[in-house]
């Protein structure tokens, strides 16, 4: 028997994985709070601190990240409807608020693209002068990126989260698509004119009064929903279910079948925390049949039924329950990093993902299934989803 040895995680890690997290938002730490991606945060003591930088480069660079699927959120105004008190932003931080609200949507998103990629451009290493970040505008370029060898820079790709960003146009799908976006999660927190959403906000929000607003999870995709979920099949750009209640996602498996491979980017498992917004296991195992993936989120509000600060046990065993449900093949890592959601204490941001392949190791997972939980599955789906090849 070939017993791991004590520092075998380390050479899977950052010597033999591929490490991808498939839902991540730098653009918002960018576009929101005007920062860089190679400058330096203070440490925050908590894990839900919403000015910490969770995936600046010094966190990616020391987490070993290779892909970071970089989502594009343009932030919906039932926020500041369920918040009052946001509307003062429009005082604290006025550039920001103009920037985001007043405008159509898609205005907004393009904006937000233009301002991840112009960061991204300027995330130089001042001691070589290379770009230590770079962004994979298709198949190929995210190829020709993973092979220029152990000093590459790290490949970013565009997604979007929420289909409010294509203001009721299939154009803009187009556009999107044709700016190199690899996905679009169709729902988020509002209702849209593509499907209806979850229910998205933790309880402990409403104690204090915000956020109250109902979501009706029995309706589903809309019909101009069906037609976004069709030219998405056509186009090649992944459809990305999280968010979505649960009969939307049902119409979905129906209309996509295994045309195209369906993704769950960051998601939790519903027999472990029974709601509406994690997969029951025929869901797991419908995105398995597609050649999608499932991904694990970083979030303990959803991996768990109950209240808890720690959380890398829990993200552990809801990644077992989906290999054990969906098949090693169909399993990957989905954070929502700087989403402005709550991550475990213990691995409370992108320095800290080696915390986890430790854990499979101990776990006994194999060096096989560790490598494809950590990309290689995702780059799969990326090379056969992903219809923007060159």
């Amino acid at each position: 028997m070939n017993i791991p040895g004590p520092h075998d995680w380390e050479e899977i890690h950052f010597k033999n994985a591929t490490i991808v997290d498939m839902h991540a938002h730098p653009s918002l730490q960018v576009s929101l709070f005007h920062r860089m991606l190679t400058s330096r945060f203070y440490p925050s003591g908590r894990a839900f601190d919403p000015f910490s930088f969770l995936t600046d480069y010094s966190k990616l660079q020391k987490g070993s990240l290779d892909v970071l699927l970089s989502v594009i959120y343009a932030p919906e105004r039932g926020i500041v409807d369920e918040c009052r008190p946001l509307s003062y932003l429009r005082y604290l931080m006025p550039r920001t608020w103009n920037k985001i609200y007043g405008r159509p949507y898609f205005e907004v998103t393009q904006e937000l693209l233009d301002d991840i990629e112009k960061a991204v451009q300027k995330a130089i290493d001042p001691a070589t002068g290379k770009q230590v970040v770079r962004f994979a505008h298709s198949v190929r370029e995210l190829d020709e990126i993973l092979a220029m060898g152990e000093e590459r820079p790290i490949a970013f790709v565009h997604c979007i989260e929420g289909s409010h960003c294509i203001d009721g146009n299939l154009d803009n799908l187009q556009k999107l698509f044709d700016r190199g976006a690899a996905y679009m999660i169709l729902a988020h927190f509002f209702e849209n004119e593509v499907v209806n959403p979850c229910y998205p906000w933790p309880e402990t929000i409403q104690k204090f009064g915000f956020f109250e607003g109902e979501r009706n999870i029995s309706l589903g995709l809309k019909p101009f929903g069906e037609q976004v979920v069709e030219k998405m099949v056509e186009l090649g750009m992944l459809i990305d279910v999280s968010h979505c209640t649960p009969p939307a996602r049902a119409r979905i498996y129906d209309i996509v079948g295994t045309r195209a491979p369906i993704i769950a980017s960051h998601v939790g498992a519903y027999d472990i925390n029974p709601s509406p917004y994690n997969l029951k296991d025929w869901e797991m195992r419908k995105i398995a049949d597609s050649g999608g993936l499932v991904g694990v989120i970083f979030m303990n509000y959803w991996l768990m039924p109950h209240e808890t600060l720690r959380g890398l046990d829990f993200i552990s065993r809801t990644l077992s329950y989906f290999v054990n449900t969906a098949g090693i093949d169909a399993v990957g890592i989905g954070t929502d990093f700087d989403g402005f959601t709550d991550p475990p204490d213990d691995l409370n941001d992108a320095s800290q993902l080696p915390k986890l392949t430790q854990r499979l190791l101990a776990e006994g997972y194999t060096k096989e299934s560790i490598i494809k939980i950590w990309g290689g599955n995702a780059l799969r789906v990326l090379r056969q989803g992903w219809g923007k090849k060159v």
